[in-house]
């Protein structure tokens, strides 16, 4: 592999009428288009079915394809892949609605829903396990858990999206060693990343949280520090099984980590119990975090075992995870995870700095902070799901060359994006007493949580619509967008306005949330904007280049 820059970026030096890399792009979408269903309705995961590893470049082009003879004569500069391919027959373009994408869409997204639900039940399952302890408990598992987001959770989400774009991209153009290779040197960049977070967690948590909170909460930061020590042992296996994750939904196989987690999370439930409440074994506080750790590595290793014995290892590469390939041309991988790390680090960031202020208000407040913040992320689980599949979705079309198709994908995420927005605001502003009261039975603390909760309704639908824009973005290699918009937002809009109606107009953990809203609606409708105005061209002639490079 020479190197992976575009040549939109860097050109390929030679003459400027290359046949050769004209054949290479024709061969990439005539394979790629020949790949996708014919069936208008049927789901496309297809790809990963009588799959077979791509060993030359002569085998991307099936027998029957068209033959790849110009129409007429032409020069084309190397890189200017719509105008190739508007001087040779191919396949038609994927045949597809916005109606269809909005089915297809709906169907992936509902096995990654439970994959996250799931997933996220392990929060939610130490929370409810710990908050019945006492409110002080609560409010320190809050605490960690808002710490362990900033300095490790964010970062590791926000590294590993760089794979929505680059493992679906070469899944979309049938580079299947690729796949492979791109998930590893995402695992290692994330393995070393661990090193200085596990050191912060270990030894520097606490100063640091009495230095944030205050000294006078002194048992407060001990017990979140001690969390922090334990749950740092679980970290790598979260690493793998995050990677794996979009490793398998890149290749359209959405339902193993659901599966996966459908075992472990009731697996989890039984653990919090166990290590936290039977009179024998039961290690009070400490066993919350304990059973996140065990489930996180037996998560990673189940998941592992399905990728080697039931499906994906056809993606795995070639010459092993150890080979040199994996460990060289991180620079693209890189590029794509900073902005990345800006999307879901802006957001959780400001979430963990207004969750720092409420604690200036007190531990009723901060407990009830802790509810309002684990019942909106419960919710988030649904769009987050969506945007993973808008992502995989339209980068399998770019891959394939396929604009328009693209472009009505994008469409019905948008719409999907509303919808779902809608149906939480009901759910939440319906049954938001309830919910407060499932996590604690202090009296302030559910009256406080359902007050907050009617904003924290109001806050779904451009929470939904921000998700599903950010996961086209991610589709088209374009998290850079995301990520400044979301460094505006929230910290040019979200936390001045939080600040002044919580501070200045007294309304303590209201305002905080009034704040968070207004910034929500900036950075959804600007990433709306971006994606109505892509150049669709620009980017289909990026990802195609990409992959005819790696090529050679």
């Amino acid at each position: 592999m020479a190197s992976e820059r575009s040549p939109l970026i860097q050109p390929r030096h030679g003459d400027e009428n290359n046949p050769g890399f004209e054949n290479d792009v024709v061969s990439f979408v005539q394979q790629r288009r020949a790949s996708i269903a014919t069936e208008p309705e049927q789901v496309p995961h297809f790809f990963g079915q009588g799959l077979t590893r791509q060993v030359s470049r002569a085998s991307m082009v099936p027998e029957r394809s068209l033959t790849l003879v110009p129409t007429k004569s032409h020069s084309s500069t190397v890189g200017d892949v719509s105008d190739i391919l508007s001087h040779h027959r191919l396949l038609a373009e994927p045949e597809t609605s916005v109606k269809t994408e909005i089915k297809v869409l709906l169907r992936y997204t509902f096995p990654l829903v439970l994959t996250f639900l799931f997933q996220y039940s392990l929060v939610v399952a130490s929370v409810f396990s710990v908050g019945r302890i006492g409110s002080t408990e609560l409010a320190a598992i809050s605490l960690s858990s808002m710490t362990a987001n900033i300095s490790g959770y964010a970062i590791i989400q926000g590294i590993s999206t760089c794979l929505d774009t680059l493992c679906a991209q070469a899944y979309g153009r049938h580079d299947y060693n690729m796949v492979g290779v791109h998930f590893a040197r995402c695992t290692y960049l994330l393995l070393l990343l661990y090193v200085p977070m596990a050191l912060l967690w270990t030894v520097g948590a606490e100063p640091i949280l009495l230095l944030l909170v205050g000294k006078e909460e002194t048992e407060l930061c001990h017990m979140a520090a001690r969390y922090l020590r334990v749950i740092s042992m679980g970290v790598p296996g979260y690493i793998l099984f995050e990677n794996a994750k979009h490793f398998l939904q890149a290749q359209g196989i959405f339902h193993a980590s659901t599966y996966v987690l459908a075992v472990f999370a009731p697996v989890n439930a039984v653990l919090n119990y166990l290590l936290v409440w039977h009179p024998v074994i039961g290690l009070g506080f400490v066993g919350a975090p304990l059973s996140v750790v065990i489930t996180n590595w037996a998560m990673s290793l189940s998941l592992f075992a399905y990728i080697y014995f039931v499906n994906g290892y056809q993606c795995w590469p070639e010459h092993s995870v150890f080979s040199k390939a994996c460990f060289r041309n991180w620079g693209r991988m890189i590029r794509l995870s900073v902005p990345g790390v800006l999307m879901v680090e802006a957001e959780w960031l400001a979430f963990e700095i207004i969750t720092f202020t409420a604690s200036k208000f007190g531990t009723e407040v901060l407990a009830a902070q802790s509810i309002i913040t684990t019942t909106c992320v419960l919710l988030y689980q649904i769009p987050f799901a969506l945007s993973i599949a808008a992502s995989t979705r339209i980068a399998w079309y770019i891959g394939a060359a396929s604009k328009a198709a693209a472009k009505k994908a994008c469409w019905a995420a948008i719409l999907s994006a509303v919808m779902v927005g809608v149906g939480n605001f009901v759910v939440l502003l319906i049954f938001r007493q309830p919910l407060a009261s499932l996590y604690t039975n202090d009296k302030t603390v559910i009256a406080l949580a359902t007050k907050v909760l009617v904003v924290g309704a109001v806050y779904q639908v451009n929470d939904s619509l921000a998700c599903a824009s950010g996961g086209i973005l991610r589709g088209q290699g374009r998290q850079r967008i995301g990520g400044y918009l979301n460094l505006f937002g929230y910290y040019g809009i979200a936390l001045p306005c939080a600040f002044v109606c919580a501070f200045y107009f007294e309304l303590e953990l209201l305002g905080l949330w009034l704040g968070m809203i207004v910034a929500l609606v900036v950075v959804s409708l600007s990433q709306c904007y971006f994606v109505v105005k892509s150049d669709w061209d620009q980017i289909i002639n990026e990802s195609i280049n990409e992959g005819v490079l790696e090529m050679h």
